[in-house]
């Protein structure tokens, strides 16, 4: 009976380590798991931020565009539109007009 005792004692020591063993993978999945979606929340309120930031710049530039000045800058700057009774003046660089990079 002693040995049968013994046996026994082992044997639930073995399976207690099993488990606690199984738990401890558990548990260590999880917090991996908690640790990414943490990460994923950072990277997506950073990115909200941002977004928020590019909103509050394209709301100027709506603003902006109601103005009939603003638009007479952007089509001179960007489009090299002139005005009516403006000449418009082109410089040439000689060395691109003679083919020389």
């Amino acid at each position: 009976m002693r040995r049968r005792r013994k046996r026994s004692n082992k044997d639930f020591r073995i399976i207690l380590w099993i488990v606690a063993l199984i738990c401890l993978f558990i548990i260590g999945r999880q917090e991996y798991s908690i640790y990414k979606i943490r990460q994923e929340e950072s990277a997506t309120q950073k990115r909200i931020e941002e977004l928020k930031k590019n909103k509050e710049a394209l709301e100027e530039e709506r603003k902006l565009l109601d103005d009939p000045k603003y638009i007479e800058k952007l089509a001179r700057d960007d489009y090299n539109m002139v005005g009516k009774n403006e000449v418009p003046l082109f410089i040439v660089d000689p060395d691109k007009e003679n083919g020389d990079k």
